[in-house]
């Protein structure tokens, strides 16, 4: 546990670091999820057991990078529409040996870390003013719900949330996770307002409330869902580039929904009124 608490912390102040250097480049936003995209597509594919297979992964990977990198101008379509097109030109000509199954893993998982995550460079860009707080408020809500959902789980869990995909998940780590998710949404909020914030913000509390909620149970979903991918896979974690976490995408596995979530939620009931 001692070793999950430093990593955690550790981690997330770079995070947190590399969010506010992109406050004066933007570019940086775009060029750490492109890299942190990659990684995540390469930890599954080579899951999958199809990291080696050129066939897929040389598209997939040029889409996982280059996709964070365009969604921030009209280019992004371009991207769109020529990775899906590539992975079934290639099934087409490849039909008597590359089977249906791997093409299906590799573009559902690949679509779905490339554009969840490509969100956090959408919400830097949608709203320059408080960028930095909508993107934080996107990561901040999985990952305090993620550690409040262990601790709670560990101090408190009996009862199973979903033995079969993740047998240590339980219900009173769940509901502790959603607690803590919406008390790191207000601490958040808070120290916004208190000290970037220019004041002339109007915050809508119940709204933030309601969007850390959701938030929480859609991380969940996240989370969970590539957990269901690991176990289909008989592997424990995706990795071990962070110490007590396992791989990149283990860490980012509930950010690929809840990003896009806050995204949408914000842009229909704004957290902040001027």
């Amino acid at each position: 546990m001692k070793v999950r608490i430093i990593s955690g912390v550790s981690g997330s102040f770079l995070v947190a670091l590399m969010m506010i250097l992109g406050q004066f480049f933007p570019v940086v936003y775009n060029i750490l999820v492109s890299i942190v995209v990659f990684v995540c597509v390469v930890e599954v594919f080579t899951a999958g057991a199809i990291v080696k297979d050129m066939r897929l992964f040389v598209p997939s990977a040029a889409f996982s990078l280059l996709f964070p990198m365009l969604v921030s101008t009209q280019y992004w379509k371009i991207a769109a529409f020529l990775y899906p097109l590539s992975i079934f030109v290639i099934m087409i000509i490849c039909s008597d040996t590359l089977k249906f199954d791997k093409i299906a893993f590799a573009i559902l998982t690949c679509g779905a870390i490339t554009v969840g995550l490509s969100c956090v460079v959408v919400l830097c860009y949608s709203d320059i003013s408080h960028s930095l707080y909508y993107i934080m408020l996107s990561v901040a809500i999985p990952w305090v719900a993620d550690a409040g959902a262990y601790f709670a789980g560990s101090m408190l869990g009996k009862h199973k949330l979903c033995p079969k995909i993740s047998p240590k998940k339980t219900v009173e780590g769940a509901v502790g996770g959603l607690i803590a998710g919406v008390i790191g949404a207000l601490i958040l909020t808070i120290i916004f307002n208190a000290f970037i914030f220019r004041r002339n913000e109007q915050i809508q509390y119940l709204m933030l409330i309601v969007l850390a909620l959701i938030g929480g149970i859609v991380s969940i979903i996240g989370d969970l869902s590539f957990s269901a991918v690991k176990r289909s896979c008989k592997i424990k974690d995706y990795g071990s580039v962070i110490p007590g976490h396992g791989g990149i995408l283990d860490r980012c596995d509930s950010v690929i929904f809840t990003a896009p979530f806050v995204l949408l939620f914000v842009e229909y009931f704004p957290i902040l009124i001027k």
